[in-house]
């Protein structure tokens, strides 16, 4: 397969951010749970739930991704400090579903398909972010990103 992507030099923020955020930027609510991974182009990938229910990805994508750096110690902290309270007091530790991380995330949906075993595509959803807030551990609003150039 062809590699199209541009060198590194030739990306400018207003380059990245018009490949990221082709469609309209919305407003969400997202609970972030730590079920953390990185792409193969280094951005950060985060499990979260919609309305509590539904399951997404959030993408911090490009030259965000540096500034995203303390949700992922935020959320490893509280996961740590959860299993270690219950190593300590002998219980199971939590299920990683439980532990969520409340975000207010500014940014645009990207569809996303995989196919199956049998050779189906499933559309999924992925969040692109560009802004968000959140609380860290000493309830301080905890404001990143940037609103994409246009």
């Amino acid at each position: 397969m062809q590699n199209r992507r541009s060198a590194l030099k030739y990306i400018t923020p207003k380059v990245e951010d018009g490949g990221l955020f082709k469609k309209d930027l919305g407003q969400f609510r997202v609970a972030l749970v730590p079920h953390i991974k990185r792409s193969s182009r280094g951005d950060l990938v985060i499990r979260g739930y919609l309305n509590g229910t539904a399951e997404v990805f959030v993408i911090f994508a490009g030259r965000r991704t540096k500034e995203a750096l303390g949700i992922e110690s935020r959320l490893k902290a509280m996961f740590a400090r959860l299993n270690h309270a219950a190593a300590k007091s002998g219980s199971e530790p939590p299920q990683v579903n439980s532990i969520r991380l409340g975000i207010h995330v500014e940014g645009s949906w990207r569809p996303r398909f995989q196919r199956d075993v049998s050779g189906w595509d499933h559309r999924s959803y992925q969040l692109l972010a560009a802004r968000w807030a959140y609380a860290d551990a000493d309830g301080m609003t905890n404001l990143g990103g940037r609103p994409p150039f246009t």
